[in-house]
């Protein structure tokens, strides 16, 4: 059932028109002077152009544009600290006159990561959260990319307002998840798991993303050293593909699922960390060669045989991806994989040109 209420209840995101994104932007820098960060980390060679702040190698900007995902719509830069002598990062959902409540946001100016592991350490004890806030954590987010956005959830935790009668009260629980068709209804255009949160102070968050396959792990914590708390991996044709997605950090409310939105009371998250490595190598995600790839599967007892058959390829050897790992095979137009144990693959042949589509199989 928890699985269900978060599909159920999650509101679409949406962001303000381009235009009006640029002129935001334009007022924001002239009104918000930018801050010296007190992180160190050297600049990443594509940090994104200057924002309000720099951390963690890139640059970053506050919301303080109206809109979605706030149910009243109401975003505060002002919500959003500098980075401390220590490089972190406040967050604070504020309620100054007791019953309009003001989120916060974050993003980074660059556009375009694409496929890489992505971090975050945060502080806070999410068991504590309000039933009516949202915690976004970290997420990729493309609003003109089609049909799903890109957004790729990586630690997402609510209680989604609590339940809306009776006198429910539904547990806050944490998601590892994506939205692949963001025109379908919640439950339908996403693909999501979610999971009990814990009393822990840390938590430490890790995604890898790769062609057709997003490993989740969220861990108790600073770092990788302590209990894995849920490993989740998600495969398959639905899988978002690199696009212009930005890093966005929130904190909101929710209007749906019942509780007392108006009266919420402040909180804050502190972010204590953020990384970003990009893949060493990735297939390309679309066809852009004369590659044709089919595939079939035969199943005998726990092994499954998909035999791949192609043409179009050049050279003596191609590239095979599997689930985004690379090996190099001869270029006799056909290959057969053996897998162990049901899961969905994703297959893709590339030669110096370009790559043939990707065909998925559930064995």
């Amino acid at each position: 059932m928890a699985g269900l209420r978060f599909s159920l209840l999650r509101p679409k995101r949406r962001t303000k028109p381009l235009a009006l994104l640029a002129a935001a932007a334009v007022a924001m820098l002239a009104c918000l002077p930018p801050a010296q960060a007190a992180d160190t980390t050297p600049l990443d060679p594509n940090p994104g152009p200057a924002g309000n702040f720099s951390w963690k190698g890139f640059n970053w900007e506050k919301r303080f544009w109206g809109g979605a995902p706030q149910y009243n719509k109401s975003f505060a830069a002002a919500n959003v600290s500098n980075p401390d002598t220590n490089g972190h990062i406040t967050m604070n959902l504020t309620n100054p006159t007791g019953d309009a409540p003001v989120g916060a946001e974050f993003q980074s100016t660059r556009q375009g990561f694409g496929y890489g592991t992505y971090s975050t350490t945060v502080e806070k004890d999410l068991t504590t959260l309000q039933k009516e806030v949202v915690w976004g954590c970290l997420f990729t987010y493309d609003p003109l990319a089609e049909p799903g956005y890109n957004e790729i959830d990586l630690c997402e935790a609510s209680a989604w307002g609590g339940g809306a009668s009776y006198g429910e009260s539904w547990p806050v629980t944490q998601g590892h998840g994506y939205w692949f068709d963001a025109t379908k209804p919640p439950g339908e255009g996403n693909n999501t798991t979610v999971f009990d949160v814990t009393a822990d102070p840390l938590t430490t968050h890790r995604m890898v993303w790769q062609p057709g396959r997003i490993t989740f792990e969220t861990f108790a914590g600073e770092g990788f050293a302590g209990p894995l708390l849920k490993r989740t991996v998600l495969e398959g044709a639905t899988v978002p593909v690199p696009a212009k997605e930005q890093i966005h950090f929130n904190l909101w409310v929710t209007g749906g699922g019942g509780g007392d939105p108006a009266h919420v009371k402040p909180e804050s998250v502190v972010i204590r960390d953020f990384s970003f490595v990009p893949a060493s190598a990735s297939a390309p995600t679309a066809p852009v060669s004369t590659i044709k790839l089919s595939a079939t599967t035969t199943k005998a007892k726990s092994v499954s045989s998909t035999t791949l058959k192609w043409t179009g390829a050049t050279g003596s050897s191609v590239t095979l991806w599997i689930n985004g790992k690379q090996r190099t095979i001869a270029n006799t137009g056909s290959y057969v994989n053996s897998i162990k144990g049901g899961s969905t693959t994703a297959y893709n042949i590339c030669d110096a040109a370009g790559c043939s589509n990707v065909v998925s199989v559930v064995t």
